[in-house]
């Protein structure tokens, strides 16, 4: 009977406390560089120190404008609480990055009545860690990160350089949102900067931006 009594105290603390978790147990450590395969690896050393947007650079099929893309390597400081009986729960689903486009100085721009912040969408899982004080496992989610039509805006600004204030949101197996602090990444804009035709790979992965360039024929 005493054991019965014990187990059931066991599975109220679980069901009561040990699913809440702070709220700072998520966070965005880096932009991640994709590779020669364009590809992202959630491990990965390489990664950005700031991001590069050149405003001149179109889709090559109809001539609209390209948003810039970003690939965030994502950290949770949460600790694994799966038991016997209960499943993990710490594993964290990140869905979406509320982001606002800042000047150098901090304020906030007048887009002209574009939404800022705004909020866009991403898929990630990111397991917890397995004891207290271990080295996070990374993950990494990708995103738009300035959309296409913001463009026209962030050019009459007339400036050289903006910042993007990101937060990662989502919820954990058991059902707790997470969001984390903000990180801030400096976007420099420039127009016709990566117009580069005898460049490597020209016209690869993420053409007008950072460290890809595109080739615009006259």
């Amino acid at each position: 009977m005493r054991r019965i009594i014990l187990m059931a105290m066991v599975l109220a603390v679980t069901v009561a406390g040990c699913n809440r978790f702070p709220d700072n147990g998520l966070q965005i450590s880096a932009n991640l560089l994709p590779d020669d395969s364009c590809f992202v690896d959630p491990a990965q050393e390489e990664r950005l120190l700031g991001g590069l947007w050149d405003t001149s650079f179109r889709n090559p099929g109809d001539g609209s404008a390209v948003g810039y893309t970003i690939a965030l390597q994502l950290q949770s400081y949460l600790v694994s609480n799966a038991l016997e009986f209960q499943g993990e729960q710490a594993n964290i689903q990140v869905d979406n990055y509320d982001i606002t486009i800042l000047l150098p100085d901090g304020s906030t721009p007048d887009l002209g009545g574009l939404t800022n912040p705004y909020r866009v969408r991403t898929s990630a899982v990111i397991p917890p860690a397995e004891e207290p004080g271990g080295d996070p496992v990374p993950a990494v989610g990708a995103a738009t990160g300035i959309p296409a039509d913001y463009q026209d805006a962030l050019v009459a600004l007339g400036v050289s350089e903006i910042l993007l204030s990101i937060r990662a949101g989502g919820t954990t197996r058991g059902g707790f949102s997470q969001r984390s602090a903000a990180f801030l990444w400096p976007v420099t804009l420039c127009q016709g900067c990566l117009n580069n035709c005898a460049a490597e790979d020209v016209n690869f992965c993420l053409p007008g931006q950072d460290v890809w360039a595109y080739c615009l024929l006259p």
